[in-house]
């Protein structure tokens, strides 16, 4: 069965471009191995990390606790996950984007996916925008 899921977290340092090639290296080759697709958005700004992980459930799922024992991230917040019949990042082992590129009418409302620092009354409709936001980048690849 396959299954999509969406985190989103906080790195714990600056992230270079450097680093972020080395992440990209590593975590594309150990996706192309478990048949797992996905986007990576980074904010150089804000530290943020927001990330689609699709694939078979039990992989996906695995490859998800091992993510939230990476040091290089705190405050893992899985904002969606549910089961899908297609791809949208089929060919993308992981695709990667920064998030401070983006078009601004993709980020409309945003101030930050780390649900710690969202006010109450933002917190609705935090899962479906942030799903929204992946789906309509799986189009422009």
């Amino acid at each position: 069965m396959l299954t999509e899921l969406v985190y989103c977290s906080v790195a714990t340092r600056i992230m270079t471009m450097e680093d972020l090639d080395g992440l990209l290296k590593l975590s594309r080759e150990k996706n192309a191995r478990l048949n797992v697709t996905g986007i990576l958005l980074h904010s150089a700004r804000t530290r943020e990390f927001m990330q689609l992980l699709e694939g078979e459930k039990k992989d996906v799922e695995d490859l998800m606790r091992v993510i939230e024992m990476d040091e290089r991230h705190t405050c893992v917040d899985v904002m969606y996950q549910d089961e899908i019949k297609t791809r949208s990042f089929e060919d993308w082992s992981m695709a990667f984007r920064p998030l401070d590129e983006m078009d601004s009418k993709l980020l409309e409302g945003y101030t930050t996916f780390n649900a710690e620092s969202l006010p109450p009354a933002l917190l609705n409709g935090r899962t479906s925008r942030a799903r929204s936001m992946m789906t309509t980048l799986s189009k422009d690849l």
